[in-house]
């Protein structure tokens, strides 16, 4: 189980890496609109018992922000070209959110408030 959750972070994070270059394409060619939110990376020595669980709650704020962005572009709150950069960075947004939601189902919890169990 610990393998598939780092596995699956490491993917995260690639996705989130394609996000920010997306982002940065969207601001650029929209001057005038909102620039999407910030999407950080987490870490690639993050710790999986402890780091993980303190550091995942703000990682799914961020993504829920993204998420919200493209909706509200998508029913025109939010006015900005509909461009490769545009569908780039909604594709990004949606594999993060389906690897954060592939971690919220295997869980990150440490280790010590997982009953014992070492996840294996």
């Amino acid at each position: 189980m610990r393998i598939r959750l780092r596995l699956l972070l490491t993917s995260f994070n690639k996705a989130v890496v394609d996000y920010a270059l997306a982002r940065l394409e969207v601001a650029f060619a929209n001057p005038g609109a909102p620039s999407p939110p910030v999407v950080n990376r987490l870490g690639p020595y993050l710790r999986l018992d402890d780091d993980l669980a303190a550091k995942w709650p703000a990682a799914l704020g961020q993504v829920g922000a993204a998420a919200q962005y493209v909706a509200s572009v998508d029913r025109g709150a939010i006015r900005i070209k509909r461009d490769l950069a545009w569908e780039r960075l909604a594709r990004s947004v949606r594999m993060i959110e389906q690897f954060a939601g592939s971690i919220e189902w295997i869980g990150v919890e440490p280790k010590a408030k997982a009953g014992g169990e070492d996840g294996a």
